[in-house]
């Protein structure tokens, strides 16, 4: 039989691997919607804040709270076999998944936002066109 040490280690590399996937996914994210400075500096600063709470869960839940070394060299441990071997492929799926969804959720808000454009292009364009014209002529009325 596995002894509690091992089994806690064990679980530590799986929690290391899944927060690396964790971080693939908000970096799949942030390739996709090709964010600004502050949304990066925003989506770390969330990243970190869930893994923080995902660790302190995982040493909590499986350890009764007691933080040990070999829990860290498990997290660490989990976060280079991730790397190593599936990020590639993840990120990849990732990016993927999260490319259509925002696909689909530009469809949805083109479809969304047609009778609006349909509105606008009848109502406000005419008038619009009909003040600009009114302008126009005030101002070649000025210059004569």
């Amino acid at each position: 039989m596995m002894s509690r040490e091992t089994a806690v280690f064990l679980i530590m590399i799986v929690c290391g691997a899944a927060l690396s996937a964790l971080f693939d996914l908000f970096r799949a994210a942030r390739m996709a919607a090709k964010q600004g400075t502050v949304a990066v500096n925003v989506s770390d600063t969330v990243f970190w804040i869930v893994a923080a709470f995902a660790l302190t869960a995982c040493v909590w839940n499986f350890n009764g709270g007691i933080f040990r070394f070999y829990e860290v060299v498990g997290v660490i441990l989990g976060c280079v076999f991730y790397f190593l071997l599936l990020s590639r492929w993840i990120l990849k799926l990732f990016l993927l998944i999260i490319k259509n969804i925002l696909k689909f959720a530009g469809l949805i808000l083109k479809i969304l936002l047609t009778p609006w454009r349909f509105l606008y292009k009848i109502l406000v364009v005419p008038v619009k066109r009909a003040i600009l014209y009114k302008i126009r002529k005030v101002r070649e009325r000025r210059n004569e």
